[in-house]
């Protein structure tokens, strides 16, 4: 259907009323003019002076009114929103949190995964506290035994192993939930849910005219589908018709098939009752009546199955039929083919929930604007009749001298008016760069745009000027009148000064070449007067750190908070300054530091880490950064901290970190967001609350500051490697250690019985489901090897093992056969902190201190079940942490060469940094 356009005749807002904005305007003259001006009509020559401005200000009050998507709608007619907006899948999204949220994040990563069930380990011992079982559900599609042949990389190697499909899957599935993981959590490795068969009595009446076969499959997958429901993936457009919200859409993770309705997010149902069956049946199309149903035996009207199973429900027995099924009171059960049935029923999806992801959207529209040519301005002088002798025409050939002075004193008087409009349409059209999360770096780009444009490669590679066009993220935008203002050039100041020359010319190539080379030059006295008069450095910093304090409270963070984190750190020297780039380089990272907020390091496909001279070699040799007589020089350790080679390094480095941040003496602010760029795969090696760390407390340029005068190969090693600290898990350090466990055995603890080989977390775990069951004991020593105890222990070491008559006593394995009792806190869900000695009680900050502001840190970031404990080190303790923390974090990963889930000696590397840290731990307390 055309679109009709009419014309309502409606009072125009005042910035588009010509005739308010004039009749306002004399208005102000007549009160404010003392009586001294009298001519108020037309003939006056102020008179039409105002009537060109107010035509002006309709002109800029008409743009003022443009949408904001036509605003930001550049030249390609593409909407800027790089560094300007989150799109409501990235924002509105977070990687998962909730159960709920693991559970989709599984289903839409492993195809084979229907549904996963993840279960919380409950137990007194604060040993499991965030660790989660689980229990995947198989596509029946799929044959779990089935063998497949796979290559992977051993010892250097390609070679071919067998594995059964469903233990893929299961290796799919625990590596999909480790990308994930929350600080302070643990996933064991997953198990199938194991099918329990229950057989369906009753009487079943179909109604006539449906066929027999499509109407038993539809039933099957029903209310096999009732007990723990296939996970459909849908469209975004699906769920907003179907009544979901935009915030209800994406709350959760961002998916890649689809996303998946909150109401379908049901738990496996492990007790089914026969009248739920029966309302199921009835409500299949083609079933007139379903009744007397009941399971297995004929007096079951319920069915149970455990956590690791799943009700799976069948018609029939192998000898005869259990489901008696009638039409027009004929009985059908002879033309029944299970094997037929079977086969459809896994194949069966109902009608609607059929995926239709891949021809729809996944997300919203992005607005499309339409570019609108803002900042090109129109001179009023142009505008004037030819009797004032200000366009383009200008004065006559024959004027007389004082007609030319007359004629350039007006021009003067209105370029004035005309440089206020023309930065008033510059400021509208760079609205974009004044509520950008970066920092713009220029307050005059269509002049920057120029200049470059008419420089050769050569020329811009050898700059003529320094820093041409460029300042420190201005908040007033403007642009010179070069060409919209005619005959401007005897107008500015100084602008016979590039009129010289090595060789006699004619006067006007001398005037020509002149102008040119003056409208080229960046610093010439016009550009320089309009930059210095512009804003106040003072006042412009005040007012972008207020536009940023607004930019960060419109996405929910608090600029109180910031503030009080970032006081005293130093970028640039200048307070202000540093809270205007900080706050704009957490804006421009906030979309990931945002969806990762809680989330872990990946341990199992994290880059692993230098260590050796080798190591360092390789890197500095590829990144030309090292000399190669230092490595002829130098026995190449396999093992150890290369602490000589690092230290060659700084020098190296060094000549890059004297030159700073600075650049032609303006904080280079394109370098600075590059460098603290955050990408996904950081959050892969590092965990959201390390690099945020990093980012407000810039310890990069700290650790700069201090390697400039220090040759702290520790200290270089950890900027480098690991954010300027270490960040230990306690989580992971006991899932990777091993274990003694000593058992309890009658209600008054009489009888002790002592592992005799290493147990491992997850063993841990079994034992207990295993010792809450029925002859609990007995099933455990059928599976590990217990003795009876050899020594004494103090009862009150001891703790009960709910819904247990047991109770035991858990020590930890600190090498060379030695246990030490679990009664460190940094063992119960504890991040480990370990800061160079510098830090403590530094004047880097302002009070209260760094330690101070890194307790207010952690205590707003820290999930509040995750604590903390924080150790500043030096020298050998320092160094023998970190030796022992990048063998325990390499071992963690997954190893490459044998295809194992874990490198080797994992348990003997976390043994050897629980011992430090208890001996950090032991001592702080001296």
């Amino acid at each position: 259907m055309e679109e009709l356009n009419y014309i309502e005749n409606t009072t125009l807002p005042i910035e588009l009323n010509y005739e308010e904005l004039k009749d306002k305007a004399l208005s102000y003259i007549q009160r404010n003019n003392d009586s001294t001006w009298t001519n108020l009509n037309p003939s006056d020559p102020g008179v039409t002076i105002l009537d060109q401005l107010c035509l002006a200000f309709t002109e800029l009050g008409y743009c003022n009114n443009f949408p904001i998507k036509d605003i930001l709608t550049n030249k390609e007619g593409q909407l800027e929103l790089n560094n300007q907006f989150y799109l409501p899948e990235d924002i509105l999204t977070t990687s998962p949190i909730t159960i709920e949220d693991f559970r989709k994040y599984v289903v839409d990563n492993v195809k084979e995964v229907i549904n996963v069930q993840i279960i919380p380990i409950t137990s007194d011992s604060l040993l499991f506290d965030g660790v989660y079982m689980v229990e995947v559900l198989i596509d029946p599609k799929i044959d779990k035994d089935k063998r497949i042949k796979i290559t992977q990389v051993k010892n250097g190697e390609e070679e071919v192993c067998i594995k059964k499909q469903s233990t893929i899957i299961l290796d799919n599935t625990f590596f999909v939930l480790n990308s994930c993981r929350n600080l302070g959590e643990l996933f064991l490795y997953p198990s199938y849910l194991i099918n329990k068969n229950c057989i369906v009595h009753g009487q079943l009446e179909i109604e006539n005219g449906f066929d027999l076969t499509t109407v038993l499959v539809a039933i099957k997958y029903a209310i096999n589908n009732y007990v723990f429901p296939e996970l459909i993936q849908t469209g975004y457009r699906e769920l907003i018709i179907e009544g979901e919200t935009i915030d209800t859409v994406f709350n959760g993770p961002k998916l890649k098939n689809g996303w998946i309705a909150e109401a379908d997010m049901e738990a496996k149902r492990n007790l089914v009752k026969a009248y739920e069956i029966t309302e199921v049946i009835q409500s299949i199309e083609g079933v007139l009546s379903i009744t007397d149903v009941s399971f297995n035996n004929l007096n079951d009207f319920e069915v149970i199955s455990k956590s690791e199973e799943i009700l799976v429900f069948n018609f029939e027995k192998k000898e005869n039929n259990t489901l008696q099924i009638y039409s027009n009171g004929m009985s059908l059960n002879a033309g029944i083919n299970n094997a037929i049935i079977e086969e459809l029923s896994v194949l069966e999806q109902p009608i609607g929930q059929i995926s239709k992801v891949t021809t729809t959207k996944m997300f919203p529209n992005v607005p499309q604007g339409k570019y609108r040519d803002i900042s090109t301005y129109y001179s009023i002088q142009n505008t004037f009749p030819d009797a004032y002798a200000v366009g383009s025409e200008g004065v006559s050939s024959n004027a007389t001298t004082f007609q030319i002075a007359q004629s350039r004193q007006l021009k003067g008087y209105l370029t004035l008016f005309d440089q206020v409009l023309t930065n008033q349409f510059m400021q509208l059209a760079n609205v974009g760069g004044l509520f950008s999360f970066a920092n713009s770096v220029t307050g005059d780009p269509t002049d920057e745009q120029q200049f470059y444009s008419l420089e050769t490669i050569s020329e811009k590679s050898n700059p003529k000027y320094p820093a041409p066009y460029l300042c420190f993220s201005p908040t007033y935008y403007y642009q010179s009148l070069y060409k919209e203002v005619p005959n401007i050039r005897p107008l500015l100041r100084n602008f016979k000064k590039h009129e010289f020359s090595y060789e006699i010319q004619p006067i006007e190539k001398k005037i020509y070449d002149g102008w040119a080379n003056y409208k080229s030059d960046p610093y010439n006295s016009y550009i320089w007067g309009l930059l210095s008069f512009m804003e106040d450095e003072e006042v412009n910093l005040d007012r972008r750190n207020n536009i940023l304090n607004h930019l960060l409270a419109r996405h929910g963070e608090s600029p109180v908070v910031i503030d009080t984190i970032i006081e005293g750190t130093v970028y640039s020297g200048n307070s202000q300054k540093d809270k205007v780039i900080i706050k704009s380089l957490y804006l421009q990272n906030l979309g990931l530091l945002s969806y990762y907020r809680t989330k872990a390091y990946n341990f199992i496909g994290a880059t692993p880490l230098k260590i050796t001279c080798k190591d360092f070699c390789k890197t500095a040799q590829n990144e030309n950064k090292i000399i190669d007589d230092f490595c002829k020089d130098t026995v190449v350790k396999e093992e150890g901290f290369c602490e000589e080679l690092i230290k060659v390094i700084i020098k190296e480095e060094r000549k890059k970190w004297v030159q700073g941040n600075q650049k032609d003496f303006i904080f280079n602010t394109l370098k600075v967001d590059k460098e603290q760029r955050i990408t996904t795969s950081d959050f892969i090696n590092y965990a959201a609350v390390e690099l945020k760390l990093n980012l407000l407390f810039v310890l990069n340029t700290y650790y700069q500051d201090y390697l400039i005068t220090n040759d702290d190969a520790l200290a270089y090693w950890l900027i480098t490697q690991r954010k300027g600290f270490l960040c230990i898990e306690s989580q992971l350090l006991k899932e990777s250690a091993d274990y003694e466990i000593i058992i309890s055995e009658g209600t008054e603890g009489e009888f002790f019985w002592r592992s005799t080989k290493k147990i491992t977390y997850d063993d841990i775990i079994r034992i207990e489901e295993d010792l809450k069951k029925h002859e609990g004991f007995k099933n455990v020593k059928k599976k590990y090897s217990f003795i009876k105890g050899d020594g004494k222990y103090k009862k009150e070491n001891f703790k009960t093992i709910e819904d247990s008559s047991y109770s035991w006593f858990i020590k930890i394995s600190c090498g060379a056969g030695k246990y030490k009792k679990i009664a460190y806190p940094f063992l119960n869900n504890t991040l480990v902190f370990i800061f160079p000695k510098f830090f403590e009680g530094t004047n880097w900050f302002k009070t209260p201190g760094f330690e101070g502001k890194l307790d207010y840190f952690l205590e707003n970031e820290l999930p509040v079940q995750v604590e903390y404990k924080i150790f500043y080190k030096e020298g050998k303790d320092l160094k023998d942490v970190i030796i022992a923390y990048s063998n325990w974090y390499n071992s963690l990963r997954f190893n490459q060469k044998q295809g194992t889930l874990h490198g080797l000696g994992l348990a003997q590397n976390a043994q050897k940094l629980v011992e430090i840290i208890i001996n950090f731990n032991e001592h702080s307390y001296d």
